[in-house]
């Protein structure tokens, strides 16, 4: 019997120490001592021009990963020179940003996640990373090390879609070989548990708490898959 859990990544898998922000505030603190740059000041120029943001649209144009940057690196500049960073210096810096992003150190996997993608393993089932991400995810998690425990890492930007659009899904469910069992395991209500129930995939929220009802929950992966098992 072919068995899959999908799995997102961030938040799910690992969690990262800084976001896009605090990357490009990184990158500044290193070339451009004094400045005057916040999270505050570059927040409202980084709320659109992401593709998860409308996840609706699709984005089959930007599967190539440059392409697929080329698009975002705007996003970045203007936040850069609307707070009065050299048009210059803000490629640059982004170009900076974007290697601390895709780094080896980028991402921290929580404790559980060995364990429990191991005994996923063990117990018959298929690891699929199904999230929305940027290109270099299948390389991310490589270093990682949990491509020991996955058969295929699907993200987002690779594909030209953003959960919870049903279309991933579908590609997710084709690229499996279309199993016979399959779970999803993710802490967005909206991406991950709505998008895959409303998909006709069983859901499991993990990690993240919220005052909607959902049929499962899970603090840690590690129970996530206590229910999956218990569910056969």
């Amino acid at each position: 019997m072919n068995k899959v859990i999908f799995w997102d990544f961030h938040n799910t898998l690992a969690y990262k120490h800084n976001f896009f922000i605090s990357c490009i505030i990184m990158v500044l603190d290193k070339y451009q001592k004094g400045h005057t740059v916040t999270h505050e000041s570059l927040y409202p120029y980084m709320q659109t021009g992401f593709p998860w943001l409308e996840p609706d649209k699709e984005y089959h144009h930007l599967k190539d990963p440059q392409k697929w940057w080329d698009t975002l690196y705007p996003v970045f500049i203007n936040a850069l020179t609307s707070n009065g960073i050299d048009k210059d210096k803000a490629l640059l810096y982004t170009k900076e940003a974007h290697k601390i992003m895709t780094g080896p150190d980028y991402y921290t996997l929580f404790d559980d996640t060995f364990e429990t993608l191991k005994r996923a393993k063990i117990n018959g089932y298929r690891n699929i990373i199904l999230s929305n991400h940027i290109p270099e995810l299948p390389q991310m998690a490589k270093q990682l090390g949990v491509m020991d425990y996955i058969d295929i890492c699907i993200s987002s930007a690779n594909i030209g879609y953003e959960k919870p659009n049903r279309k991933i899904y579908e590609y997710a469910v084709e690229a499996a070989d279309n199993p016979d069992t399959v779970w999803m395991v993710g802490d967005s209500y909206d991406a991950d548990y709505l998008g895959a129930t409303a998909a006709g995939i069983k859901a499991i929220l993990v990690r993240n708490p919220v005052d909607e009802k959902v049929e499962f929950y899970s603090d840690d992966i590690k129970g996530a898959l206590d229910i999956i098992l218990s569910s056969i």
